[in-house]
């Protein structure tokens, strides 16, 4: 059994609200989850940018395709960034669909 977390009340975890408070007790692992994706799935389209900025040495372009940085990486973004923003809107879906009920 879960309890509030405003007056600590048990509860049998199906309904919404406490009964004893009236507290929001439905916050679930959806809208959790759904933060997580939106977030994860910004890091994932934009992670060929960081390892083309660590791996370009000092003084280094870091757009080149060269030997004197890591541009190569950014070839990457193609992949990236379209799943990258798929995996943040389902994510956002997710979390924007649990607040509003």
């Amino acid at each position: 059994m879960d309890k509030c977390s405003r007056c600590g009340q048990e509860r049998s975890g199906e309904e919404r609200f406490c009964t004893n408070c009236g507290a929001d007790v439905s916050v679930g692992k959806t809208g959790i989850a759904g933060r997580w994706l939106a977030g994860g799935g910004c890091l994932f389209a934009l992670a060929p940018l960081g390892i083309a900025l660590l791996t370009t040495p000092i003084g280094g372009n870091m757009f080149s395709t060269g030997g004197d940085g890591g541009g190569a990486a950014l070839y990457f973004m193609i992949l990236t960034l379209p799943l990258g923003t798929l995996i943040s809107v389902i994510g956002l879906i997710l979390w924007l669909s649990k607040r509003k009920k």
